[in-house]
């Protein structure tokens, strides 16, 4: 085998190397940029969701405040239990729908990320990547989590 030969072949198989690593690095960055989508309209989602419960809470809040002025100290003095404001299915309905989305986001962030982990492992074999998948489960997710934005803003 001649010298020529042999640098020929490393340069054929570097070659192989360069373009899988790129093929990794476009399909990481792909993977990346669905999971920082899910991520953001997940937080958006649940920022929208607790300053909603928090607005309501201040209200039920700012209402039984007014209610004891207008009473006056002693009838707060005689029945303390009637100026609480009445804010715990707020609180409970705000926990509930923050665990739903919390949980909803990590569903979806795991898909994601499993999906891109098996397009760059098979990328770095060579092989053929179900990147239609990845693609359409990516999409169908930032979909829904849009859908969702939208529902709770409205």
């Amino acid at each position: 085998m001649s010298v020529e030969a042999i640098v020929n072949d490393v340069k054929t198989r570097a070659d192989v190397v360069v373009s899988r690593g790129q093929e990794v690095i476009e399909a990481g960055v792909e993977t990346l940029v669905a999971a920082n989508t899910i991520v953001v309209e997940g937080v958006q989602e649940l920022v929208q969701t607790n300053v909603g419960a928090g607005k309501e809470l201040a209200t039920l809040v700012q209402a039984s405040v007014t209610k004891a002025k207008t009473d006056g100290f002693k009838a707060v003095a005689a029945k303390p239990i009637d100026y609480l404001p009445e804010g715990k299915t707020t609180v409970v309905t705000a926990y509930s729908d923050s665990v739903k989305i919390v949980s909803k986001t990590g569903g979806e962030l795991a898909k994601t990320l499993k999906s891109g982990v098996e397009t760059i492992t098979a990328k770095i074999q060579g092989q053929a990547p179900v990147v239609a998948k990845a693609k359409k489960t990516a999409k169908k997710t930032v979909t829904k989590a849009k859908k969702a934005v939208k529902k709770v803003a409205a």
